[in-house]
């Protein structure tokens, strides 16, 4: 039997956070592969950027 859909990112419960990343505010807006797409609650530029990194760096504070 083969499958209908694809299974869900590991990550994808972290779409709409928000989180801070190089000093300022982002919202996490996508996830796919090992990046999350960040944009800049300020002026709304979107950031590719790898998922570990966010990660460690949210933990950390």
């Amino acid at each position: 039997m083969r499958r209908i859909t694809n299974p869900k990112h590991p990550n994808a419960d972290q779409v709409g956070t928000e989180v801070q990343y190089r000093g300022e505010t982002h919202r996490i807006t996508d996830v796919g592969g090992s990046q999350f797409t960040l944009v800049r609650l300020r002026d709304g530029y979107p950031d590719n950027v790898d998922i570990a990194d966010v990660n460690a760096r949210d933990k950390r504070g």
